[in-house]
């Protein structure tokens, strides 16, 4: 039978505190507000009742969090996520313990999203909230077997600065694509604290015919035989093109996007050189995308490592 706003909230609040001492994925737990919100919830409302988590250190006015409320979604609390550090941080971190992945408890479940995956995994909720710079969403998203979206960059507005000189985006991650679609949906287009936000886009609608895959094995790096070979079948149902595709490196692309981040001088040389890097890299994506229809590749290069390990 069909469950109140407040039943779900209930039973993943009671999922919450029981899971949490094995998987360490809550920051903050908030079961009056929750419980409140979901007596007051708007039954019209697209996501009326959806039980979800807010990555740790979300500001409270952010759009995709007051989008979210608006459309009925409760929030039970905050979920853990990695400390602040230079480079990739692949796990997380609630002040006490390192956050467990719920498929291999001696493994990290990815970062920094790492608490709101945990917990979508573990089926406390179905959606959390998260940011994506370097893969904080995708990764934790293929460690944890979810769904992860980065958007286009200004597609969820964000109320924060350019982190990352503007790689970063806000979004959502889940354990079913069409619950992720549609709370993309939700908190895309324009809003007055963000500047740089785009128009509200559609959800495309694929043409009639057949959809052409390429997939890149690798982007300078060496995958995992196993997972190469897995996406490989699980591509046999569909037509693959091998197409060759020239991307220059971007390792000096984090270090310079750090120094800039922590005000530090760059010089102009290694700026020119990254919209270099940059430039080329569209403009080859740009060539390819006239042939297919989209580009696969592996998310991680290796399966999740242990959960005390950082990047």
């Amino acid at each position: 039978g069909l469950l109140s706003a407040v039943e779900v909230v209930e039973r993943a609040v009671e999922a919450a505190r029981r899971l949490d001492p094995v998987l360490h994925f809550v920051d903050e737990l908030d079961a009056g507000t929750a419980l409140r919100l979901a007596r007051e919830v708007d039954p019209a409302g697209v996501l009326a009742g959806v039980p979800f988590l807010v990555k740790a250190r979300t500001p409270p006015g952010s759009p995709i969090l007051e989008r979210l409320l608006a459309a009925g979604a409760i929030p039970i609390g905050t979920a853990t996520r990695a400390r602040p550090g230079p480079g990739s941080q692949t796990y997380g971190w609630n002040g006490r313990e390192y956050t467990r992945n719920p498929w291999d408890v001696t493994r990290s479940p990815g970062g920094s999203t790492a608490g709101g995956a945990a917990a979508v995994a573990a089926g406390v909720v179905p959606l959390a909230t998260g940011g994506d710079s370097g893969g904080s969403l995708r990764i934790p998203a293929s460690f944890c077997g979810l769904v992860g979206f980065k958007g286009t960059y200004g597609r969820v507005p964000r109320a924060v600065g350019r982190a990352f000189g503007g790689l970063t985006t806000a979004g959502v991650i889940g354990a079913d694509l069409d619950d992720v679609v549609l709370a993309t949906s939700v908190v895309s287009g324009p809003h007055r604290l963000d500047p740089t936000a785009l128009p509200h886009w559609p959800v495309p609608i694929l043409a009639e015919g057949p959809f052409r895959v390429a997939y890149l094995s690798t982007l300078s790096y060496p995958v995992d035989p196993g997972i190469d070979q897995l996406i490989r079948d699980r591509l046999s149902v569909a037509e693959v093109i091998d197409v060759p595709l020239k991307l220059l490196p971007t390792d000096d692309a984090w270090p310079v996007l750090s120094a800039l981040d922590a005000g530090r001088g760059v010089e102009a040389a290694d700026v020119q050189r990254a919209r270099a890097v940059r430039d080329h890299n569209n403009t080859a994506l740009a060539d390819l995308f006239d042939r297919v229809d989209a580009l696969v590749t592996p998310t991680t290069l290796t399966v999740a490592h242990g959960y005390d390990q950082y990047n």
